[in-house]
């Protein structure tokens, strides 16, 4: 039986291991099975591929009918981190967005948001419509922090008798970024602060991230900065904490180390030791950066792993101390980034710890 090829409208669904289908954000853990499959909406009948009786669609449950002699393609829509496409309309003079001036005289002052820039890459040549594994995976292997964690959005053409409908892609945006009806898939590490932090990789900095309620950018995984991507980790783990700048951190935090000094090389004055994964890394940069913003703090990362000197004693691995060695993940430019804590230096830094 054909489908008739007015008001067709393809909608992806995901799923998580035996789950059921939705049209919702595709949220996982990196050891569980994700899937997507698209369905067709046609009027009040919704037709899936074989073995999706049932879908959720807008909150709803649906029965659906089969999906037949169709073929699909499937592509990933991905950000653009520096801008790439002409200057910021805003007038931000960075190369990375923001939504705030950088200028010393107007530092942090609203400028309007800034346009976040996507292209779309094809994985999945048209095939059937089978589900297909969503994996997180770039065209550009540097922009891979760690292999398979991270935001992407998919999108999937649908050739239905000859007719192409399509999902929304690329050019769907809207102030923020893009619309939530882009299927999101976020694969976090685990169901820690760091966990959840780790969903926030691939998605792109943008200074002075806003929005009201669920238009947030950092709730909409379009764009974060320093300070709102770790309140929003929290928030993604449960925790309702209002979306704050780096100087309003301590109000979530306790102060378990206080300012100290980093050379060159990230080797603290005074040994700063009992930090654990998760920990808060508040930073002022020294150098030649000092002073380059009126805040008495720059920036704030997070402790991600413990590392040593690979030449020491614990041949790089954990020694339970704070130092150039140690592996932050931290929203840089032009997206979330983890490396080593001597890439921040030389600096002051203290380091908060999350109040239960």
């Amino acid at each position: 039986m054909s489908i008739a090829l007015l008001a067709l409208v393809p909608v992806i669904v995901g799923r998580v291991d035996s789950g059921p289908w939705t049209d919702a954000p595709t949220e996982a853990r990196v050891d569980q099975h994700v899937q997507l499959a698209v369905v067709v909406v046609d009027g009040k009948i919704v037709r899936a591929p074989d073995g999706i009786a049932r879908v959720k669609l807008r909150g709803k449950q649906r029965a659906t009918t089969p999906l037949a002699n169709v073929r699909v393609q499937w592509s990933i829509i991905e950000p653009h981190g520096f801008r790439t496409v002409k200057p910021a309309a805003n007038g931000t003079t960075a190369d990375f967005y923001s939504n705030v001036s950088l200028e010393p005289k107007t530092f942090g002052k609203w400028l309007g948001y800034d346009q976040i820039e996507y292209f779309e890459r094809v994985v999945h040549t048209w095939r059937d419509a089978k589900p297909i594994a969503a994996v997180i995976a770039t065209a550009d292997p540097k922009t891979m922090q760690v292999p398979g964690l991270g935001t992407l959005r998919y999108k999937a053409e649908v050739d239905v008798d000859g007719t192409v409908v399509a999902t929304p892609g690329a050019e769907a945006t809207d102030t923020f970024g893009l619309l939530p009806s882009v299927h999101r898939v976020s694969i976090r590490r685990d169901d820690s602060f760091l966990g959840f932090l780790s969903s926030y990789l691939l998605v792109p900095e943008v200074f002075g991230s806003a929005g009201g309620g669920k238009d947030h950018q950092t709730e909409r995984f379009t764009g974060a900065d320093c300070a709102d991507v770790m309140v929003g980790a929290m928030r993604r783990k449960g925790k309702l904490l209002a979306y704050t700048n780096v100087a309003g951190l301590p109000v979530y935090a306790k102060t378990i180390a206080a300012a100290v000094e980093l050379d060159e090389r990230g080797m603290p004055a005074h040994e700063i030791a009992g930090v654990q994964p998760g920990d808060l890394i508040r930073i002022d940069y020294g150098g030649d950066l000092r002073g380059h913003t009126p805040r008495a703090f720059d920036h704030v990362a997070a402790l991600w792993e413990d590392k040593s000197d690979p030449s020491g004693p614990n041949k790089g691995g954990p020694d339970g101390k704070l130092d150039g060695f140690d592996l932050v993940i931290h929203m840089g430019h032009p997206r979330l980034l983890v490396e080593p804590l001597s890439g921040q230096s030389p600096a002051t830094i203290d380091v908060l710890r999350w109040k239960p």
